[in-house]
């Protein structure tokens, strides 16, 4: 199969594990050996300030919770913008960091844009494509709005899920096909 790094995976309607009912996942890695993957719309109720302070002395300048990335624990992870602190290419202008002194710069400012994970997704060899054959996920192409966007947890599901049915549509249909006000059809 082909690598899903850079793909959104948005639960179907119908995904009932309490760990992804209307998630919207970011895969960050994909091969092989398995997949990794971040929620981009789930935040815990610690604010980072508080959880830094807990594994450094050095300051956190940034004013924003910390986010569940998904069932699995593991290093701090941070999607962000700077290519200098990549460490992994997700897509362009979305990087994943997860070295400590990447993770202090970026906790340290308040230039660009960053999220920080305390935990994330993963998939073993063969689960995810397992996964998707059942139709347990909706697969589209990422965007760093997507990552850095403004929408709530729910909107960005329900913008990602309006976002695959209109991909899946053109797929099916010219959309010079298409008329302006589909009520008129």
């Amino acid at each position: 199969m082909e690598s899903l790094r850079g793909r959104l995976l948005v639960a179907s309607p119908g995904l009932a594990d309490p760990n992804f009912h209307q998630t919207v996942v970011l895969i960050a890695a994909h091969g092989e050996t398995g997949a990794l993957g971040l929620i981009l719309n789930r935040e815990l109720e610690l604010d980072l300030a508080d959880g830094w302070e807990r594994i450094s002395r050095q300051p956190c300048l940034r004013d924003q919770k910390l986010r569940d990335g998904g069932p699995v624990q593991g290093a701090l992870m941070v999607l962000h913008d700077d290519r200098s602190m990549a460490e992994v290419v997700v897509l362009d202008d979305v990087y994943l960091s997860t070295d400590f002194k990447a993770v202090t710069s970026l906790i340290g400012t308040v230039e660009g844009r960053a999220e920080f994970y305390a935990t994330h997704s993963g998939w073993g060899s063969g689960q995810l494509e397992a996964e998707l054959a059942e139709g347990t996920w909706l697969v589209l192409p990422a965007t760093a709005d997507h990552v850095f966007g403004d929408l709530d947890a729910f909107d960005l599901w329900k913008s990602a899920r309006t976002d695959f049915g209109r991909r899946e549509i053109q797929d099916l249909v010219s959309p010079r096909l298409l008329p302006d006000d589909p009520r008129t059809n």
